[in-house]
């Protein structure tokens, strides 16, 4: 199943809808069956993404990594500090250049004005926190997975379910 999600939904005030969940919950299951044969799909290929990150953010940071680069994708790690991604900065200049050589941000640990100026300026897809385990959407994401879970009686393993949301938004929100 093929969805495009606008990704500025997935921090909405009011969350994923039931409609962009169970979207969502369909492409993850659906890479889990894929993954289960233990073939890798490579559906990011030729993807560059960067992992704007402070230094408390390493353990996300290498989540995201690792979710982005088993589907192909390309993943640089740029701390925000040596960027020069600071709040007050003119990021005007930086954005757009990371716009040009990425196809999608992941901001980890990085001020919420700075978010906004990426997203104003790169022109390109901007996450906020996507890999924490307190994204509002994953928590809506692993509730429902829970459920389902609990239900077909299934093992269930925080990380992974981190690891099949991130993929599955990458795969939704990236064309």
């Amino acid at each position: 199943m093929s969805i495009y999600l606008d990704y500025k939904a997935l921090n909405a005030p009011d969350g994923l809808n039931e409609d962009q969940l169970a979207a969502l919950r369909c492409v993850a299951d659906s890479l889990t069956v894929t993954g289960a044969g233990g073939t890798s799909q490579m559906l990011l290929r030729d993807k560059n993404i960067a992992v704007v990150c402070g230094q408390s953010d390493l353990q996300d940071a290498s989540l995201f990594e690792r979710a982005a680069t088993s589907l192909g994708a390309r993943v640089a790690r740029i701390r925000s500090s040596d960027a020069g991604l600071a709040p007050g900065a003119d990021l005007i200049a930086t954005a757009k250049m990371l716009g040009r050589l990425y196809e999608a941000i992941e901001c980890q640990g990085v001020a919420p004005e700075v978010i906004a100026q990426l997203e104003q300026h790169a022109g390109i897809v901007v996450f906020n926190a996507l890999g924490s385990p307190r994204h509002q959407a994953f928590i809506q994401f692993d509730r429902t997975r829970h459920d389902a879970l609990a239900r077909d009686h299934a093992p269930n393993s925080d990380e992974a379910g981190r690891e099949a949301f991130i993929q599955a938004v990458l795969l939704s929100t990236l064309r």
